[in-house]
């Protein structure tokens, strides 16, 4: 087994946008796990530089970029609430290229993320996963994220109705 990649985790910039549309793109035509099909991502690439710039301004909103030679390789995109009585939460979607799967760039894309929601005081991270995709159920166990629930036929796979599962973690600062 090869030593685990040391990517280089950074926040996404503006000059990313071209770059971060092709990642997209690639993440969808790779997997059947991402919400936006490859053709959504098509259609909405030429809209990225606006997107990011919408991102980036907004407080609470972040998104992490993995890098491997200056190449985006994944992301991690966090979407804290934005109400006084959800303040206290955000939602995580993240994706890797395939070619990156097990080297250990999830993971270091999830730790700098889980920095940033500890930084802001957030006490609850939550995420869906397709029932079907049990590696990042596993990987997100790992990380302290438990199962909550089930949203039945949430989303239409190949024209199959599939199940999301909701899993959080929840960080204990004085909020129980």
């Amino acid at each position: 087994m090869s030593a685990p990649l040391q990517p280089e985790i950074r926040e996404l910039r503006q000059n990313d946008a071209a770059e971060f549309a092709q990642l997209l793109i690639a993440l969808s035509s790779e997997t059947p796990y991402t919400l936006l099909s490859e053709v959504e991502n098509r259609a909405l690439a030429s809209t990225q530089p606006e997107r990011i710039r919408q991102l980036i301004e907004a407080p609470t909103q972040q998104v992490l970029v993995a890098t491997d030679n200056a190449a985006l390789i994944g992301f991690v995109a966090l979407s804290q609430g934005g109400f006084e009585k959800n303040r206290h939460a955000c939602s995580l979607m993240t994706g890797v290229l395939r070619n990156y799967w097990r080297q250990g760039v999830a993971s270091a894309l999830l730790q700098r993320a889980l920095r940033w929601v500890e930084q802001r005081g957030i006490s609850r991270v939550e995420l869906t996963v397709m029932e079907n995709n049990a590696p990042a159920i596993c990987f997100y166990r790992k990380f302290g994220f438990q199962r909550e629930g089930v949203k039945r036929n949430a989303l239409i796979v190949d024209g199959a109705p599939v199940n999301e599962i909701c899993m959080a973690r929840i960080f204990h600062q004085g909020i129980d």
